[in-house]
C-alpha cells in the first residue's frame, strides 16, 4: 500500500484560511455605509411603510357600501277615493293567461361603485366614465369575472379626469366598480 494522498492535519489544529488562488492579491475589506445611506434607507422605509398604511386606509374608506350610506328607498301606497281597501280585498283576485315577460335589465341612468351582473343589474354594452372621484387616492377599477372559463377578465384602471370605456357583454359575468366617476352608458 503505497501512501499517495498527502498527510492530512489532525483534527482541532488551525489551519491557513484560504486566500485567492495563488498569484491573485486577497479581497479588498468591505467598506461600511456612510451616516447618509443609513440615514436615507431609513426615511425610506418610513414613507414607504406610511404610504402603504394610508393605500390601506383609503380603499377601505372607499370600498364602504354599508346600507346607511345608501338613500332608503320610500313605497308610497294611496288608494283611489272611489275603491276603499276593504271593497278591494273583497274582489277576487284575477287571473290572467299571459305568461309574465323575463325582467328585462334596469336601465338606469349612471352607475355608482359597486357590483352588477351584467344582464340582470346592468344591460349589456358600453359605458364610460369621467375618471376616479376626487378625493385622497383617486384611482377609478373596473373589474369583470367571467361566469365562465372561455372569457378572460378585464380591468381597467383610471386617475382623475382620466377618462375609462368599458364595453360589457353578457359574458363579463360580475362587473365590479370602485372609486369611479358613475359610469354612464354610451351614445
Amino acid at each position: 500500500m503505497s501512501n499517495q494522498y498527502p498527510p492530512q492535519q489532525p483534527y482541532g489544529q488551525p489551519h491557513q484560511p484560504y486566500t485567492g488562488a495563488p498569484g491573485y492579491p486577497p479581497p479588498p475589506p468591505k467598506k461600511k455605509m456612510s451616516g447618509g445611506a443609513i440615514v436615507a434607507i431609513v426615511l425610506g422605509s418610513v414613507f414607504g411603510g406610511i404610504f402603504i398604511l394610508l393605500l390601506i386606509i383609503g380603499l377601505a374608506v372607499g370600498d364602504d357600501t354599508s346600507p346607511s350610506d345608501d338613500k332608503a328607498s320610500v313605497l308610497e301606497v294611496t288608494a283611489s277615493p272611489s275603491e276603499s281597501a276593504a271593497e278591494k280585498a273583497a274582489k277576487p283576485a284575477e287571473k290572467t293567461s299571459e305568461k309574465p315577460k323575463p325582467a328585462e335589465p334596469k336601465k338606469a341612468a349612471e352607475y355608482p361603485s359597486g357590483d352588477y351582473v351584467v344582464g340582470e343589474d346592468i344591460p349589456a354594452g358600453t359605458y364610460t366614465s369621467t375618471g376616479a372621484e376626487k378625493g385622497i387616492f383617486e384611482l377609478c377599477t373596473i373589474t369583470t369575472e367571467p361566469a365562465d372559463d372561455t372569457t378572460m377578465p378585464k380591468i381597467k384602471t383610471a386617475n382623475a379626469d382620466e377618462r375609462v370605456i368599458v364595453t360589457l357583454a353578457k359574458d363579463d359575468g360580475v362587473v365590479s366598480i370602485s372609486g369611479c366617476e358613475p359610469l354612464k352608458p354610451r351614445k
